[in-house]
């Protein structure tokens, strides 16, 4: 899931991707082989998501976590202006409680069928060229 979702980053148009403690090695030979060369056209950091969130807020960016829960927003109704980040949870267990109080907004998308989530690469690829969109216009 990380390498596809690095890949889907680069052809979103994303700068960078951030791994936070706990995630899959960023150049780990499975997840390389993943990212298809993707790791050449962005910025790869392993970083602690709570200075993270912090320095990119400082920054005037909003930070979008993604949750399962009916008090997130439904991801269509967010215009990002500028640039944003976009931070996605573990396959299994979603974001830390901790992380999903430190962002700006937390999103979900909207389901139309019977299942109950998504995997977490396809999640983050509606989610990236979706909020793309919307910020490029």
């Amino acid at each position: 899931n990380v390498g596809t979702m690095v890949r889907t980053a680069d052809a979103a148009g994303f700068a960078g991707v951030v791994a936070g403690d706990g995630s899959a090695d960023l150049f780990s030979p499975k997840v390389v082989r993943s990212m298809q060369g993707s790791q050449f056209h962005l910025a790869l950091y392993e970083e602690d998501l709570k200075k993270w969130f912090e320095d990119v807020k400082q920054a005037g960016y909003p930070v979008y976590g993604t949750q399962l829960n009916p008090a997130a927003k439904d991801f269509r109704i967010v215009t990002p202006q500028g640039g944003f980040a976009l931070v996605m949870g573990n396959e299994g267990r979603g974001m830390s409680e901790e992380l999903l109080k430190q962002t700006t907004a937390n999103l979900y998308i909207p389901m139309r069928g019977q299942a109950e989530s998504l995997n977490v690469a396809v999640s983050a690829g509606i989610l990236m060229f979706e909020l793309a969109d919307a910020l490029n216009g």
